[in-house]
């Protein structure tokens, strides 16, 4: 006589079969952080000097209303400086209108730094600044800006925990978690006008620390910023650098006594052409 299999023996064998991966136990918080920051002291050197082409869009959605948009061509320019990484953009066109000769002006200047080429650098950061609509969103569009903030020199300013698990380019990655905390003063890491805390998510290989996605969000009573920016490995440069950021805002203004109007933003950037032009600032900030 052939006895049939009970549902519960059926059960029981599935679940023996996927008890291993569900009683995978996450690595302990502080390896990972020692990692990611291991990671970084490694990528800084090897991608200060990488210059992305970037295209920006940036849409104005007060009121959930497209009221304007633009689109921003940019040379994007990755720097260590001082052991951090930090992007500077040089604006070439908005709206299909050049602004400028298109020549690699940053690593020009910065090849054989000195004081005067790096001042002169951040000019031209600055005059991009001014078509991004608002300040917040000016102190905010970093593509690096994740990994700025989850630097080790910061890591006495921020809590951190593990936070999921999933594939990405084929790999398992772990989510970190990271949160600034708060201080009485409000003095935080991004110096943005409505005192902004950070928090966000690293998506990371736990053992290499290499970095495939960030997630960062700013809040505070009067402004919300959320940036979450994907990494791809670069064959020929053998790096993985940004390949795409979308970027939200919401900025509330008091409009009188006791009126206020929130500003929307919400932007896209796309790189890609990347190029080297190795680069080790030595002059001050």
């Amino acid at each position: 006589m052939t006895t049939r299999p009970t549902v519960a023996t059926v059960l029981a064998g599935a679940l023996s079969i996927v008890a291993p991966a569900a009683a995978q136990k996450d690595p302990p918080v502080a390896d990972v952080v020692r990692a990611a920051g291991e990671y970084l002291a490694t990528y800084a050197p090897k991608v200060s000097g990488v210059t992305l082409q970037e295209e920006y869009t940036l849409i104005d959605v007060t009121g959930g209303r497209m009221s304007t948009t633009q689109r921003l061509n940019s040379d994007l320019v990755l720097l260590n400086l001082t052991g951090k990484i930090i992007a500077l953009r040089d604006a070439y066109s908005i709206d299909s209108n050049a602004l400028r000769v298109r020549q690699p002006r940053i690593t020009t200047l910065l090849v054989r730094p000195t004081a005067a080429g790096w001042e002169q650098a951040q000019a031209y950061a600055g005059e991009t600044a001014r078509y991004l609509m608002d300040t917040l969103v000016v102190r905010s569009n970093d593509p690096t800006l994740a990994v700025q903030v989850a630097d080790p020199t910061n890591q006495t300013r921020l809590t951190y925990k593990i936070d999921g698990r999933k594939k990405m380019d084929g790999v398992d990655v772990i989510g970190l978690r990271f949160q600034e905390t708060k201080t009485p003063d409000a003095s935080y890491i991004v110096p943005t006008p409505g005192k902004a805390a950070a928090s966000g998510r690293l998506w990371l290989e736990a053992g290499t620390g290499r970095i495939h996605r960030t997630e960062l969000s700013l809040q505070s009573d009067t402004e919300s910023a959320r940036i979450e920016v994907v990494y791809g490995r670069d064959s020929a440069l053998d790096l993985w650098l940004p390949k795409e950021m979308v970027d939200l805002y919401d900025i509330k203004e008091q409009t009188g006594s006791n009126s206020y109007r929130t500003r929307s933003f919400q932007g896209r950037a796309d790189y890609a052409n990347p190029r080297l032009t190795p680069i080790q600032l030595t002059v001050p900030k």
